[in-house]
């Protein structure tokens, strides 16, 4: 099942009009759409907001095989409007987390960092796109499939020479998301997932059991643990994965956390796809 979450109506209506979805339910602000082998989930603006449905979507319809896509436009500094990118990097502008997703198979769209921002912004960044959902839909999202599955898909619809809001168009913006559908429908196609990449290994789930007990963590740590043993889950082989044990010596529960972001920072540009 492929699961979709998009802001806006004029960027989820070609979408849910090429997988013949219909109305299935709404979550406060958001609504679902469901098809044959699909589902989507407008959310409003905002990573808040985007978190929110990507939760409530995940909780609604559990599947242990789904590939979740966050799709939307975003800003360039100096990028072609309508040209897409893949996030090979997730950060934002009110948090020190950072993430890495996964591919297991070619993307037809080049990597970039994408930022998350709380607010529109005309001041663009080299190297980067700017949007206001990709980071709360991606710390949802992990909660329900590991990195490989979690991908944010992201058109240029503003630049420097045309920033944002000069030119805001349901129209054109509608025929942005349009235009890539047939390759997200190539992307998925040719990415290919066993039930062994998507089930965390033991080394990953023995660290994550050992961390819960020693540790007192709040739900909002205990999110980031599993998000961030699942990131590694994906970036590291067997005997690397074993040696983490040591970081359990940490003798507080913050310097745990700290110490699984960093091997995630140092690891993560070498193996990024």
């Amino acid at each position: 099942m492929k699961q979709f979450v998009l802001a806006l109506h004029c960027e989820a209506k070609p979408i849910i009009q090429h997988y013949r979805m219909k109305p299935c339910g709404k979550h406060g602000q958001a609504q679902f759409f469901e098809g044959e082998t699909a589902r989507l989930a407008v959310t409003g603006v905002g990573s808040l907001s985007s978190a929110i449905a990507t939760t409530a979507m995940g909780e609604r319809f559990p599947s242990n095989d789904s590939t979740w896509l966050n799709i939307g436009i975003c800003g360039g500094e100096d990028l072609a409007i309508g040209e897409a990118f893949i996030g090979n990097k997730i950060t934002s502008g009110y948090s020190r987390d950072v993430f890495y997703p996964q591919l297991v198979g070619k993307s037809p769209w080049p990597g970039i960092e994408i930022k998350t921002l709380n607010a529109p912004s005309s001041v663009y960044e080299t190297n980067r796109v700017f949007d206001m959902e990709a980071f709360g839909f991606y710390t949802a999202a992990l909660t329900f499939a590991s990195s490989e599955r979690v991908q944010c898909i992201k058109i240029i619809s503003d630049n420097s020479d045309s920033p944002t809001g000069a030119h805001f168009n349901k129209t054109e913006i509608s025929s942005l998301i349009a235009s890539q559908i047939p390759k997200i429908e190539s992307f998925l196609e040719n990415t290919e997932f066993s039930e062994a990449e998507y089930h965390m290994r033991d080394w990953a789930n023995d660290l994550l059991s050992a961390a819960k007990t020693r540790y007192s963590l709040t739900e909002t740590e205990r999110h980031q643990l599993s998000s961030r043993i699942r990131q590694l889950d994906a970036l590291l082989d067997l005997e690397e994965g074993l040696n983490l044990q040591v970081l359990l010596n940490s003798p507080k529960k913050g310097q745990f956390l700290e110490r699984l972001q960093f091997k995630i920072d140092q690891v993560s540009p070498q193996r990024v796809c």
